[in-house]
């Protein structure tokens, strides 16, 4: 009962974590064009991970001894922060402010419960991958609902800047339940500790001296290295499995982004759902089915799927301009791209708690820098994206 009960508390965790994340994602583009700068939707997609990059280095290298619930409680205030300020945004560059608000709190959480379940067995990271891709679909789906429900009536700029304001609104009162899920669902093990209370204390002398010969004699130094020494031996350990990360995330996101502009402009903001809000969802939906099937198979050759992704981006890039491919099979296709993309993120982070070859004083480290890459992925692909949309593909 109590792996299931935490199982479905780290879903929680993972649904609500990455709720305010995907909503922007699933809307960017109607956020860029309530302001008129259509173009620039690769900013909003820049700007939801702007600063994920600062917010792992922060857990990873400074916040780590900083007890768990600290942590998430700061979480859930950033998430209220950006998804406020977005609601009520007045200007473009006000919206991207509050994004990246809103974006580093899915990073920084990320880092936190991924850090957070080497305490407990591998395959409950099933429950919180399987509870991030239920975020997409949520995300995309509640935004698809109230795009239908508005209707397209009045001004469109003003029009769009009400579904946002909606949309963002009615997603706060989750973050009640994310610290609840924390606080009350979740049961840690009895024998794991709190990062604070994992060091020796001094009046143990023959203990600290027996960790140090035993770090001598096994290679693997425990207490006898420095921080930035253990940070580069972690980042040899992981860097396979965190550059397939980085790419795979990378050519997903110029993907997903190009389905703002697969189509010629007149099919765009009409019918219900709204095309770019149905291949969000599609998206969304390969994500959620390829990070809940852990329990199903796993796959350890992960640069597979990294190739695959690859091929994928090309196409839709190809497709932004030349246009062959019909509209009845964009749905089908952008869901198979979320299938690649999901199940190299849970089978990596799987390999990362599970395979012996990390030390487990080790994991939440190894964790952490892996997560970093993820977010390297996000902003080259965001940029990447924006610099075919303002240059070889901006009149398409």
């Amino acid at each position: 009962m109590s792996n299931i009960r935490n199982w479905v508390g780290f879903f929680l965790l993972g649904a609500i974590n990455n709720l305010p994340y995907v909503i922007i994602n699933s809307a960017s583009k109607t956020i860029a064009q309530s302001f008129g700068v259509q173009n620039f939707v690769g900013l909003v997609f820049g700007a939801n991970v702007s600063l994920a990059a600062f917010v792992r280095v922060l857990n990873a290298f400074v916040l780590l001894k900083t007890p768990y619930w600290t942590r998430i409680f700061a979480n859930g205030v950033l998430m209220l922060l950006g998804l406020f300020g977005v609601a009520y945004a007045f200007n473009f560059p006000f919206a991207l402010a509050c994004i990246v608000v809103a974006g580093s709190s899915a990073a920084f959480g990320e880092n936190v419960t991924l850090g957070y379940l080497s305490l407990f067995p591998s395959k409950l990271v099933n429950g919180w991958s399987s509870g991030t891709g239920m975020a997409g679909l949520l995300g995309a789906g509640l935004y698809i609902i109230f795009g239908c429900s508005v209707g397209s009536g009045g001004g469109k700029a003003e029009h769009l800047k009400y579904l946002n304001k909606m949309a963002f609104l009615l997603s706060t009162p989750v973050v009640l339940i994310y610290w609840v899920s924390f606080a009350k669902i979740i049961q840690r093990p009895k024998q794991a500790r709190e990062p604070a209370e994992e060091t020796l204390p001094e009046e143990y002398p023959e203990e600290r001296k027996a960790l140090l010969d035993n770090s001598i004699n096994t290679g693997q130094e425990v207490l006898g290295e420095t921080y930035m020494a253990r940070v580069w031996r972690c980042l040899k350990m992981v860097l396979w499995l965190a550059a397939n990360l980085g790419l795979v995330y990378l050519f997903e996101y110029v993907a997903r982004a190009c389905a703002a502009k697969v189509r010629p402009k007149d099919e765009y903001n009409i019918g219900c759902p709204e095309l770019y809000s149905a291949l969000q969802f599609c998206y969304q939906a390969g994500v959620f089915a390829s990070r809940s099937s852990l329990q199903i198979v796993q796959i350890r050759r992960v640069e597979v799927l990294t190739v695959i992704q690859a091929v994928n981006m090309v196409v839709w890039v190809m497709d932004v301009h030349y246009k062959f491919l019909p509209v009845w099979i964009l749905p089908a296709y952008m869901i198979f791209v979320g299938l690649m993309g999901g199940a190299s993120y849970v089978n990596i982070f799987y390999l990362l708690l599970n395979d012996s070859q990390f030390p487990q004083e080790d994991k939440e480290l190894c964790i952490n820098i892996t997560a970093l890459f993820s977010t390297i992925g996000i902003a080259t692909g965001c940029g990447v994206e924006t610099a075919l949309f303002t240059t070889v593909l901006s009149k398409d």
